[in-house]
């Protein structure tokens, strides 16, 4: 039996549940993984991927050294041949592009990805870079194309998008909603923790969802919507809690506006109405109704079948209005819960790698808001909101965009419309990715800056109830790799020198 030479407590880099787990090291090697049963949020328990997907981490596919493309005038369709290079020539290479770009054609020419694979503490460098050296807010990631219409919804209702209430509240749960998610597949230790409450609390559990997913077995009833009709059902729900009703009035009163402008608004929105949209029968619905309104404490869990929709965003303030009417928001047991994919996205958020809001989700149109980050950085920034990702490929397009730069986000994967995509990077002047493998957008790139894996590195990852927690190196970087942070501060000094910033 081996015996390991070191244990070091990092977290998950998979899902936003942020697990927290023990790599097992000897000679540099990660040979086994097991999770703490005392640290939260998991308490021990580790989907597959977490306990046996590390071997990423010394696959010999990785990228060891920065790498340029020897042939770029052949354009960025053909193969890449790639020759290896120091580090001095690659930042090099990419400070002098960007700096051309910036001077020929300003800041706003040039797009961005930040990552919600990285750690906190190297997106904020990276946002901070594009702002304040870049001069652009033209900086975004993948929280764009997942959980957007649940942010946007979460923020305009109750000025916050995270989950509000936390993983470890789950199992004492009285009655609860799941929506547009296959939690036991995407998020297999929160799944555990709902089925727990279903077993040993009794909960009462509501699966809102066109297919038959492992949570509808432990579930009291099942909703099976036709897809496209959330809101139907949702308003029908809401119809029902005000006839009957079962609503909070007293933190109506005292926490939220509007609520006779809604209930006027849902008098034809009847379950018999949502049954001929939605195929649900009335009386479910009511039952459903009945098993949110009347619980002390209630709680509603969704996924990207929420928010990946094209009306993702009227999904979502449907489910906060029936958490507010309800009161079950701001008390244990309750909450409105968008469960993240990424592992830090909610942390890539909150660090800024949002075209529209600075660190913090502070916005950057905000004359007194601007003014503060200009007076902590010591530049003038831009006022104007940078583009989203779908705007940035449009840009590469018609060419107002012409560099880009990619931490850890993959477009040529991401973007809906892959044929319009690479058309679009091809028309780029540059395209710089960093990252530990070369992934198809990476294929197209001039440059590729190799970073470290999450068991190489130390920082920051903030998981999907806003938990801070640590990553800690377990082994020492792969051939001539390099943190995110360390790249980007390298990378940021070339780019004063050459536009004369510091």
């Amino acid at each position: 039996m081996l015996t390991p030479d070191r244990t070091i407590r990092t977290t998950c880099p998979y899902c936003g549940v942020g697990c927290q787990m023990n790599l097992q090291v000897k000679d540099n090697f990660i040979y086994a993984v097991d999770a703490p049963f005392e640290a939260a949020p998991n308490y021990g328990m580790l989907c597959v991927k977490g306990r046996f997907g590390t071997d990423y981490v010394k696959h010999p596919g990785r990228v060891k050294t920065p790498l340029i493309r020897a042939n770029r005038h052949e354009g960025r369709s053909a193969k890449a041949i790639w020759r290896e290079a120091t580090w001095d020539e690659a930042l090099d290479l990419v400070a002098d592009e960007l700096a051309r770009v910036v001077t020929q054609h300003g800041g706003q020419a040039i797009a961005t990805y930040a990552s919600a694979k990285a750690t906190n503490e190297d997106n904020y460098l990276f946002q901070k870079l594009v702002r304040a050296l870049l001069g652009t807010n033209n900086v975004d990631h993948c929280a764009r194309l997942c959980h957007s219409g649940s942010v946007t919804g979460l923020q305009l209702a109750i000025g916050s998008s995270a989950m509000s209430n936390s993983i470890a509240e789950m199992e004492n749960l009285e009655a609860f909603i799941v929506t547009g998610s296959n939690t036991t597949e995407t998020h297999p230790v929160i799944s555990n923790f709902l089925k727990r409450a279903v077993r040993k609390n009794g909960a009462k559990l509501v699966v809102i969802d066109p297919r038959h997913i492992e949570m509808v077995d432990f579930a009291t009833l099942w909703l099976r919507q036709n897809p496209g009709t959330d809101v139907a059902v949702f308003q029908a729900m809401a119809h029902v809690i005000v006839k009957e009703g079962l609503y909070d009035p007293e933190f109506i009163r005292e926490r939220t506006e509007g609520f006779q402008e809604y209930i006027e608004s849902l008098d034809e929105f009847t379950p018999e109405w949502a049954e001929q949209i939605s195929g649900v029968p009335a009386e479910s619905i009511r039952e459903a109704a009945r098993i949110y309104g009347e619980a002390n404490r209630a709680a509603i869990y969704w996924g990207m079948g929420i928010s990946q929709s094209t009306h993702g965003t009227d999904n979502t303030l449907s489910l906060v209005n029936l958490a507010l009417m309800c009161g079950h928001v701001g008390k244990s047991g309750t909450g409105l819960n968008p469960l993240r994919g990424q592992n830090n996205v909610q942390g890539c958020s909150d660090s800024g790698g949002l075209p529209n809001v600075f660190t913090a989700y502070q916005k950057v149109d905000d004359p007194q808001i601007q003014a503060k980050f200009e007076q902590k950085w010591g530049i003038s920034l831009s006022p104007t909101p940078g583009l989203t990702a779908t705007e940035m490929v449009d840009g590469a397009a018609v060419g107002s965009i012409r560099a880009m730069f990619v931490l850890g986000e993959n477009p040529m994967m991401s973007e809906p419309n892959l044929a319009h995509a690479r058309h679009a990077l091809e028309h780029l002047e540059f395209l710089v990715c960093q990252d530990i493998f070369i992934n198809e957008t990476g294929e197209m790139a001039d440059v590729i800056l190799p970073a470290t894996s999450f068991a190489e590195k130390d920082g920051t990852f903030t998981n999907t109830d806003r938990r801070v927690q640590r990553c800690r190196a377990a082994v020492p970087p792969v051939g001539n790799s390099r943190p995110d942070w360390e790249i980007l501060a390298d990378l940021g000094r070339r780019l004063e020198q050459r536009l004369g910033c510091n």
